[in-house]
């Protein structure tokens, strides 16, 4: 009977981290190609950026604590392997949230700066002198974040495709599924907190529908090859496209993410941004929207629970 290394602590790591990268993404671009006037893509921008660094940093957390001896993983800064996935990873996350928590706090106005180093305790005292106004550097670290979000998105894909003694993960395709994977939940998860705080402007589900409908398709045509490669492959990668054509995942695969969270949302988002585009005002139900984004989120999820677990389970004979 198989028994996975890896379980759903790497699940949520991954997914986190890809979460985490799509947001950043979004906030970089929206920053980059700001025009003056158009305050959906600044508060886009600004909601994306306050949330990007807190699931990688949850993310990363729970892979400390996957280690096995948790206390020990400080080890993994001492030294960088430029061949290892393994330690080029953990420096890029280390960079890539460094400059998360910085872009943030380039967002906070005056009084948000003020209430948070209020907070500091007596005895740290000393960060109180690091308070400055970033505001001016926002486009910069917008910059140096977004390829770093794109690295950490293609990352998570990589760390599995390094391990090439599973033909499940033996292609390229994987680090680019994710990659796409990654930059779609950033955009649902925007999408998400904008509905549920009854926020969503007509400028901003046009361009997050439209960002999602673009990035959906990219990914049904990346599902589309891996399956074709795998099929034209050798003997063991066909063997491990049967977990998914037949198999024990085949139900999480083509109903949890192909249909739950890739065709439905993009029928709905589609059908969404058709009509916005004709009729002219914002025509999205809240409820709708926020089901879709859900959708999109959970399929994001299943796709690294699917990968993880079905990966560890095929072979090379």
């Amino acid at each position: 009977m198989h028994h996975p290394t890896w379980g759903f602590l790497i699940v949520n790591y991954l997914f986190l981290g890809g979460l985490s990268a799509g947001l950043f993404f979004v906030s970089g671009v929206a920053t980059l190609f700001y025009q003056q006037g158009k305050e959906g893509n600044a508060r886009m921008a600004r909601l994306a950026a306050l949330l990007a660094p807190w699931p990688v940093a949850i993310g990363c957390t729970l892979l400390i604590f996957d280690l096995g001896k948790w206390y020990r993983f400080y080890k993994l800064f001492l030294h960088l392997r430029v061949v290892s996935p393994m330690s080029i990873g953990t420096w890029l996350l280390l960079l890539f949230t460094a400059i998360s928590l910085l872009y943030l706090y380039s967002w906070l106005t005056a009084d948000e700066r003020a209430l948070l180093i209020a907070k500091v305790p007596e005895r740290l005292a000393f960060v109180r002198r690091f308070d400055r106004d970033l505001t001016p550097h926002r486009k910069k670290l917008a910059a140096i974040g977004v390829p770093l979000s794109l690295g950490v998105g293609i990352y998570t894909g990589v760390l599995l495709g390094a391990v090439q003694s599973r033909p499940f993960w033996n292609t390229n395709l994987v680090a680019q599924l994710f990659l796409i994977s990654a930059l779609s939940t950033g955009c649902a998860a925007v999408m998400l907190v904008l509905v549920l705080r009854g926020e969503m402007t007509r400028e901003e589900m046009r361009t997050l529908f439209a960002a999602d409908v673009l990035l959906m398709l990219l990914e049904c045509l990346i599902v589309t090859p891996y399956l074709l490669h795998g099929e034209l492959s050798v003997e063991s990668v066909r063997q491990s496209l049967t977990l998914i054509l037949g198999g024990p995942y085949t139900w999480a695969f083509w109903i949890g993410f192909v249909v739950l969270g890739l065709v439905i949302p993009l029928a709905v988002e589609a059908r969404e941004l058709k009509l916005s585009l004709a009729v002219g005002p914002a025509h999205a139900s809240r409820v709708l929207t926020a089901v879709t984004a859900a959708l999109v989120l959970v399929g994001g999820f299943m796709l690294r629970y699917i990968f993880v677990f079905a990966g560890q389970a095929s072979s090379f004979k």
